[in-house]
């Protein structure tokens, strides 16, 4: 059952998102477009980075009065779709239980049982590299990776289990290329691994970062319980029919997060802020305190701009980084397997930043735009 927002709810404990700074932005219904999708297309073309931070606002108020969980915590995450047996998902209101022992290690720390259990359950970027944390991070952490989370709307789960395609058999079954409904959403965050540590969550906390609660599995099968820090989040969905690429950062992210160089620097985006996206950062960091520093690096449809990367995503290729371009390729062969948007040049290798053309896909089935079906697995 599709979850409903209360907008008297959202109004009452952070106030109607704007669009323009001025025209309140509705966010009851907002991942189905409040049901017009034609008059969102219109609102989105007039001003694309004001509808984005709209988005971001709607997404990060709480699901409900009193809850501690916000609206974009109550998507449904990748490991819970993609199984690693390859088996069919549960349904959308269901989730799979979190292992005991988290439960039981978040209880010996006091961690509310209440509030969503992130699975941060990756750390490698498209590029198969990891985003180190450094600077400011304290000694148990220099070195220690960023992670990742992959997280879908409802519309976007219900086409995949309607299509059978959460499993790799299922891909392979394809006769014709996907088309996911225009209410299809996905979110891709990045978190700072903060664990149990009062005084650096206190200093992430005064840099502006939200602070949940997480875990992940090690190698020795064991789990690491405690905190984590949104430090970038992509916001995408198929308002468009070749969707739209939006990202946010949060501007304290060079203190906490390094490059491959040696001596590492800080991190930096070099796609952005946009100028537009600066101009919208100025109006809604003013308007909701609570997301100040956080900004928008920029919104992408289809080659406009056209380079957009999140700096603790896209970290090592940025100059390289086309949401648009690269997603495009998704795509799937019964003889080949996945797409290989990775091109060669020069003896190394470079990713697309402009659409591949069509003949490239021979004996493929495209995938419309979502690579995260990539982390299906054979059913067995």
């Amino acid at each position: 059952m599709r979850r409903a927002i209360s907008i008297t709810v959202l109004s009452a404990l952070a106030g109607l998102a704007q669009a323009e700074g001025t025209t309140p932005f509705d966010c009851n219904q907002f991942m189905q477009f409040g049901g017009n999708v034609d008059q969102a297309r219109q609102t989105f073309a007039q001003g694309p980075e004001s509808m984005s931070w709209n988005w971001f606002v709607c997404l990060n108020q709480p699901v409900e009065s009193n809850s501690p969980n916000r609206v974009w915590e109550t998507l449904k995450p990748s490991d819970q779709v993609y199984l690693s047996n390859g088996a069919a998902p549960l349904p959308w209101g269901q989730s799979e239980p979190v292992p005991a022992a988290v439960l039981q290690a978040a209880q010996a720390q006091g961690l509310n049982p209440g509030r969503t259990f992130h699975n941060l359950n990756a750390v490698q970027q498209v590029d198969g590299l990891i985003l180190e944390m450094g600077g400011a991070v304290p000694t148990a952490q220099q070195g220690q990776p960023v992670r990742f989370q992959l997280l879908m709307g409802e519309d976007t789960f219900d086409y995949i289990v309607q299509k059978q395609v959460y499993n790799v058999n299922g891909q392979a079954a394809l006769t014709s290329n996907l088309a996911f409904p225009s209410t299809a959403w996905e979110l891709k965050a990045a978190w700072l691994w903060i664990g149990n540590n009062p005084d650096y969550q206190q200093q992430l906390q005064g840099d502006g970062y939200y602070i949940a609660q997480a875990y992940h599995q090690q190698d020795n099968g064991q789990y690491q319980v405690g905190y984590a820090a949104l430090s970038g989040l992509h916001v995408v969905n198929k308002l468009n029919p070749q969707w739209v690429w939006t990202t946010f950062e949060n501007r304290n992210n060079g203190k906490y997060t390094v490059t491959n160089a040696i001596p590492p620097t800080p991190m930096s985006n070099s796609t952005g802020p946009t100028p537009a996206a600066q101009t919208a950062n100025t109006t809604f960091q003013a308007m909701y305190p609570a997301l100040a520093q956080y900004e928008l690096i920029g919104t992408q449809s289809e080659t406009n701009p056209k380079l957009l990367a999140n700096s603790q995503l896209e970290s090592a290729f940025q100059s390289q980084s086309s949401c648009f371009a690269c997603h495009g390729t998704a795509a799937y062969s019964k003889t080949k397997g996945y797409f290989n948007f990775a091109q060669k040049q020069q003896g190394g290798i470079v990713y697309p930043t402009a659409e591949v053309p069509a003949s490239e896909f021979a004996g493929y089935n495209k995938l419309d735009f979502v690579w995260s079906l990539k982390r299906a697995q054979w059913q067995r």
